[in-house]
């Protein structure tokens, strides 16, 4: 399963993303750019094989049946995809930051944001952060995370990214149906089961499913200082993608803005980042009269 030349090439610092699309091209995101690069397999049968033997090692299912695998090995997080129509497999993945910083030392601009930060973590604040792909969403709801000291938290995800340094800490992963199909466990299931486990804070990775449901529930019954993602590029977007994604669930869009609206403390939009991550605005949502969910800038 080893390939020295793509171990090489992960091994650029600056690197996050590499993609291989089949096993003739290849780009790499390096410091926010996409690059043209080398492929690090010299044949489509040696690329079947690399993907074959990975899905095995994680014990994932990997064929025409289900053609998509996400896998977690170490700070990589690979995307596998058979070909649905051609014959190139594709190979996303994403390398995430492993070494520890402090809440200061990732943000473009820590003067302003870091007391405002650190007080959502301490007072029990409950926040979501929004961005879209690459923007930091995960790494500073790791950091903010990282503050606390003495509670418990349950953590959520597909693919195990958030990794907490806390000392009380459960990390719950997703299981994908195994080669009979039997055995998948998703994110609302595990929402569920986390209420159960004591938690004191629960966090989930990103939300964009039927786990709202039961998170929103479970943020309006208690569990204070808990937290979770959403891709949407602005903050304004981001009730439009909260009742869009409750809808999946079931709720109708005047229950989802009302359970959102005192579910969430504050709402953390990101940009773009160039020299750490960059946060657009701290809001707060409110309802409308007609009780409709908007955001309502703070900071």
């Amino acid at each position: 399963m080893s390939n020295q030349k793509l171990a090489e090439l992960l091994q650029n610092e600056l690197l996050s993303d590499l993609v291989l699309n089949g096993h003739l091209d290849a780009f790499a995101n390096i410091a926010g750019n996409w690059v043209a690069c080398e492929n690090p397999f010299e044949s489509a049968e040696e690329l079947h094989r690399f993907s074959m033997d990975l899905a095995d090692s994680a014990r994932r299912r990997l064929d025409f049946g289900c053609p998509f695998a996400d896998i977690a090995v170490g700070s990589l997080r690979y995307h596998l995809a058979l070909p649905l129509s051609g014959d190139r497999i594709h190979v996303s993945i994403r390398k995430h930051q492993t070494t520890r910083r402090k809440l200061e030392s990732i943000l473009e601009n820590p003067i302003r944001w870091s007391p405002i930060l650190q007080d959502l973590v301490h007072s029990k604040s409950n926040f979501l952060i929004s961005g879209g792909t690459g923007t930091g969403k995960t790494t500073l709801l790791r950091a903010m995370l990282e503050l606390e000291e003495t509670a418990r938290i349950v953590t959520i995800e597909d693919v195990a990214e958030l990794e907490l340094s806390n000392p009380n800490v459960v990390a719950l992963q997703t299981r994908q149906a195994n080669t009979d199909g039997a055995g998948q466990i998703d994110l609302q299931r595990l929402v569920v089961e986390s209420l159960r486990m004591k938690p004191d804070r629960i966090a989930v990775g990103e939300v964009r499913g039927a786990e709202l449901v039961p998170m929103l529930q479970a943020l309006n019954s208690g569990h204070r200082g808990s937290a979770t993602t959403i891709h949407a590029n602005r903050a304004e977007d981001v009730p439009a993608r909260l009742i869009g994604i409750g809808l999946l669930g079931g709720l109708s869009p005047t229950t989802t803005a009302h359970l959102a609206a005192s579910a969430f403390d504050g709402v953390i939009a990101l940009g773009p980042r160039a020299n750490g991550i960059r946060i657009l605005s701290i809001a707060g949502f409110e309802l409308t009269k007609e009780s409709k969910l908007v955001t309502r800038n703070e900071f």
